[in-house]
């Protein structure tokens, strides 16, 4: 079970975050919608203390951390019990594919590299890249960085993915990859909390969605409701800016 409680985080005079609030089932996913620049990439990066919230307790597999008094080594369980998929990747650009996915298994978990290497090579197998082993982020393309970005955060075992707007920097044409892998992962009850602006995606992928606007929810509930009849009317004017075809 994850838990988060009042989270809220402030850059100068701006609050990014401003009470948020949720809890989340092992093996759901929790996908979180609204406009651009209204705080899902900052709750996302409080989550794993990436960013440091100003207020609030975030509480992920019974590591609880409280905002004002959290210490390195309550921080540092925390992290370990997460794992985080990056608008633009965040690849090593030194590092092959294998290497990127086995950098975390051996410099995080200690982990020793030939048993790491095992794992890495298994997981290039599930992206479908166990090819592209060998080959630098600079030779992939951008939907193949992020399957290996998917695939690094698959690695450490976390008991929930966090991943940022997963096919933001993506071609068109590239996005279906990257989708269908994260399919796959709910598909095996992997716990994820994903923000995105793929309304289709968000509708078939949630067990729930939550909205945020100006750093607060909006609205929340399952895909269903939340589509069909979105309760609040900002909510509805949100989802007018997608065709019908782009939801269902």
């Amino acid at each position: 079970m994850i838990k988060v409680r009042n989270l809220k985080k402030s850059f100068g005079e701006l609050k990014v975050l401003d009470g948020i609030s949720f809890d989340l089932e092992e093996g759901k996913v929790l996908v979180v919608i609204g406009p651009s620049g209204t705080g899902k990439s900052t709750l996302l990066r409080c989550m794993n203390y990436l960013e440091r919230p100003a207020e609030g307790e975030i509480e992920v597999d019974h590591i609880k951390v409280e905002a004002k008094t959290a210490k390195k080594e309550e921080i540092y369980k925390l992290r370990s019990r997460t794992a985080m998929v990056f608008q633009n990747y965040n690849l090593f650009k030194n590092k092959t594919a294998l290497e990127n996915i086995m950098e975390p298994m051996t410099s995080v978990q200690r982990i020793p590299k030939q048993q790491a290497e095992k794992k890495a090579l298994e997981i290039l197998d599930a992206v479908g890249l166990i090819e592209k082993r060998e080959h630098y982020p600079s030779q992939l393309s951008g939907g193949q960085q992020q399957r290996i970005g998917i695939g690094r955060a698959m690695a450490v075992n976390p008991r929930v993915m966090l991943i940022d707007e997963p096919t933001s920097s993506l071609d068109p044409e590239l996005v279906g990859e990257v989708l269908a892998l994260l399919y796959d992962l709910a598909r095996n009850h992997t716990t994820m909390i994903i923000a995105t602006h793929e309304m289709e995606f968000a509708r078939n992928i949630a067990d729930y969605i939550i909205f945020i606007e100006d750093g607060k929810i909006i609205e929340e509930g399952d895909p269903e409701q939340f589509f069909n009849e979105p309760k609040t009317y900002r909510a509805q004017q949100f989802l007018k800016k997608f065709k019908k075809n782009d939801i269902g």
